[in-house]
């Protein structure tokens, strides 16, 4: 981890910050040594060698990277994502962005660099925000989702100087600002936000409600519901046939996961496209055990009965992404 640590209020700004996800021969190392977990691999059609390769092709891209900032003369700061979380809970300051914490992470050319894939750049987002741009390099295009990832290592160069330059200017995206009622922090989403029963087989009880000049409320119980940004109208949410918005709308999504209908009862507000300036959404939890998880299983908390989760799609919420 770097020395220059680019946040809260003695922030030491490097020119770019940069981020990198660990690979799955770095998480599963020690689980690798076993012959069970040998076993397992074998069977999914892995190897101990396609972990090591997609590795070094990951450490190869990074290392690209950071010959690209020596070269440039740029100064850089290098972080994984394990690296916030510990600062974080050791009291180093950094937090989620939002309107409560606007200070997130830092740099002299404003620029936050992701090298991994769509994960590595969502979880990233969340620190990220004000006059800061971020842009991900998808490292290991073979075996890692990038559609979100402006940069690749086969064509870095010429994207990368217009980034630097500024000639090449970034797209203002909407994210959803998830708030609850028992004031429990979360971070913008960039990509989705799923709500439902904490375990996949149960079924998720709640009162969605539509805000906006023609309110509308039901009851609901299905296997959930997702909300996306226009940037994440292509992800999971794509399958329920909403289509595809352009990442600079104004517009959000919901679709609500299998609902079930019952006698009379069917519901209707299970796939809209909502006005992000005059709609809100207001989920009232009737379940125990309720969870919301904002761009991935990762970013997670509990909503028990009564609570209350409202979702938002606010102009302060946008971020500066490079797209392709």
């Amino acid at each position: 981890m770097s020395s220059i640590v680019p946040w809260g209020p003695q922030a030491h700004c490097p020119d770019v910050v940069i981020v990198q996800k660990k690979t799955a021969l770095e998480r599963y190392a020690t689980e690798l040594k076993t012959e069970p977990a040998r076993s397992f691999l074998l069977k999914d059609g892995q190897t101990d060698d396609s972990l090591r390769r997609a590795h070094d092709l990951h450490r190869k891209t990074v290392d690209s990277l950071l010959d690209r900032m020596n070269d440039r003369g740029l100064s850089y700061s290098l972080y994984t994502l394990d690296d916030f979380t510990e600062h974080t809970q050791a009291g180093g300051g950094l937090g989620y962005f939002n309107m409560s914490n606007q200070q997130g992470i830092q740099s002299h050319l404003r620029l936050v660099i992701c090298v991994g894939g769509d994960g590595t750049l969502l979880r990233t987002s969340h620190y990220v925000g004000g006059s800061m741009q971020i842009v991900g390099l998808n490292s290991v295009p073979q075996h890692s989702v990038g559609h979100l990832c402006a940069l690749t290592p086969s064509d870095l160069d010429d994207p990368l100087d217009q980034i630097l330059s500024g000639r090449t200017k970034p797209h203002r995206v909407r994210r959803l600002q998830a708030r609850t009622t028992s004031g429990q922090q979360l971070p913008y989403a960039l990509n989705d936000i799923f709500f439902g029963h904490q375990h996949p087989a149960s079924a998720s009880r709640y009162t969605l409600t539509i805000e906006g000049p023609q309110r509308r409320s039901e009851k609901q119980v299905s296997s959930g519901l997702w909300l996306a940004t226009p940037a994440g109208s292509t992800a999971a949410i794509h399958s329920y046939g909403l289509g595809t918005l352009d990442a600079g709308a104004e517009q959000f999504l919901l679709a609500v996961r299998e609902p079930y209908a019952h006698g009379s009862h069917h519901p209707q507000l299970t796939s809209c496209i909502l006005d992000g300036n005059t709609e809100s959404v207001t989920l009232f939890s009737r379940m125990r055990h309720g969870i919301v998880c904002v761009d991935g299983p990762v970013t997670a908390c509990v909503l028990g009965f009564g609570e209350a989760l409202e979702v938002s799609l606010p102009e302060e919420g946008r971020i500066a992404l490079f797209l392709n």
